[in-house]
């Protein structure tokens, strides 16, 4: 998914004797601004194409729950059951803590302020702070820019990253993703919210994808749809694969002493939502 590509790159510096510096405020991240316990399920599908002729697909229901969440980190719940060819596959629940910005705990990350700019979006313009970051002591030189605005939702209007092998001259992989829509109405479940619409394009010598997603603010993780195709490096169909948002939960609220600010603490002030009593 587009999001869990895109935010393994985005990477903050750990800062020996210092806080580590986040790319947003836990009040602006997908999953660290929601209360402890809140949780989403989504459908995924992939279906896989050869010489434009489908050969497979595969149904996919996660469940994502929030476990913890920290100074610089958080801890996801993930559970998965996939069907393929009529037959259908548990798989164990598993564990993951992610560094706030998707970085793993060995990666080290230079970031450094890159100024403001201005983006236009549907022709109104939008302030962003950039943020350029680089990887550290990897073969593969991971560099980027992040446009945030922390008035506007999703906050994160563009991301700009390149994957350049040691030794080459030009960068093996892009990936560019932008907002290209803000407060539109969109059905999410039974009601009708407000989402933002991003588009993603990742370039290879070997494949190009192209994405859509809706982020809602108001739900776990932030996404409630996404719809991907992957393209060989001969331009034909590789697969599609479409996410769709079945039920969530937004935990009541709690005040986290790990997440704090300036100010002091951190209290998240969203209410108790659940959309549907049962889980499918």
């Amino acid at each position: 998914m587009l999001r869990a590509v895109v935010m393994m790159f985005v990477l903050v510096l750990p800062l020996v004797g210092q806080a580590q510096e986040l790319l947003v405020p836990h009040q602006h991240h997908e999953w660290a601004s929601f209360p402890e316990g809140s949780w989403k399920q989504v459908r995924q599908v992939t279906e896989t194409f050869k010489e434009g002729e489908l050969v497979s697909s595969m149904t996919t229901t996660l469940t994502i729950r929030l476990k913890q969440v920290g100074k610089d980190y958080i801890v996801l719940e993930r559970e998965a059951k996939s069907e393929v060819s009529g037959q259908v596959f548990e798989k164990p629940i598993r564990e993951f803590r992610s560094g706030l910005n998707g970085q793993s705990g060995t990666q080290r990350v230079r970031i450094t302020p890159g100024g403001e700019k201005q983006l236009s979006i549907l022709g109104k313009a939008y302030n962003c702070e950039v943020r350029q970051m680089e990887v550290l002591g990897e073969p593969t030189k991971v560099s980027g820019k992040v446009f945030y605005n922390a008035n506007t939702p999703p906050f994160i209007l563009r991301r700009e990253h390149s994957f350049t092998p040691e030794g080459a001259e030009m960068p093996q992989k892009e990936i560019v993703s932008e907002v290209v829509a803000l407060n539109k109405p969109y059905p999410v479940l039974t009601e009708i919210k407000t989402v933002a619409f991003i588009v993603q394009k990742s370039t290879s010598a070997e494949e190009t994808t192209e994405t859509v997603e809706a982020q809602c603010t108001e739900v776990p993780g932030f996404v409630v749809g996404t719809w991907m195709t992957a393209y060989d490096a001969n331009g034909k169909l590789k697969s599609k694969t479409t996410v769709q948002l079945l039920n969530y939960e937004v935990a009541a609220e709690t005040t986290n002493p790990t997440a704090t600010k300036a100010g002091g603490l951190f209290r998240n002030k969203r209410q108790q939502r659940r959309l549907f009593d049962e889980v499918n």
